[in-house]
């Protein structure tokens, strides 16, 4: 009878031993995708913030589309200091230019060191490449200002689309 305990409790060990070890390995899975998901966002710090200094425009313009459209959230992005001056590729103004009549809704940005919260309802990614069109027309950093949620009207479209047409030339 001792002996038929003692296999009994052998096997337990050894079921208990398996799943524990399958359990390390979801962890350990989990830990490397998290892992990956950090290297690939290295331009967000431990708040989420990003900083300004490590990201792309491309990849600005990703983080600036709306999760949520419903109007009670609040929709803004925290930035954290600003780029440089040639931020922005050819490539990308190009790109940028493309997305100025886009009315895909969007997150506001407001700098870390702001103390104002905006509101998204109207904020839309063909908004956010016009402000950073602006700031490459001026040669100025980005953001240049300490919340950027400004809507563009049509005159404002028109008036880029002219200078793109010009500049190419």
């Amino acid at each position: 009878m001792i002996r038929c305990g003692s296999i009994l409790m052998l096997l337990i060990v050894l079921y208990a031993c398996r799943h524990h070890a399958k359990g390390e390995n979801v962890r350990s899975e989990q830990s490397k995708q998290k892992e990956l998901v950090h290297k690939q966002k290295s331009y967000k710090n431990e708040n989420g913030w990003i900083i300004m200094s490590k990201i792309s425009v491309l990849d600005f313009l990703k983080e600036l589309k709306a999760e949520d459209t419903m109007d009670t959230e609040l929709n803004v992005l925290t930035t954290m200091g600003q780029s440089g001056e040639n931020w922005i590729t050819e490539s990308e103004l190009e790109f940028l230019v493309s997305q100025i009549e886009s009315k895909e809704k969007a997150k506001c940005v407001t700098r870390v060191i702001s103390s104002f919260i905006s509101d998204s309802k109207n904020m839309t990614i063909g908004n956010h490449a016009i402000s950073i069109i602006e700031v490459y027309r001026k040669k100025e950093a980005y953001p240049n200002e300490l919340y950027i949620c400004s809507s563009y009207d049509d005159h404002k479209v028109v008036e880029l689309k002219d200078w793109w047409k010009s500049k190419k030339k």
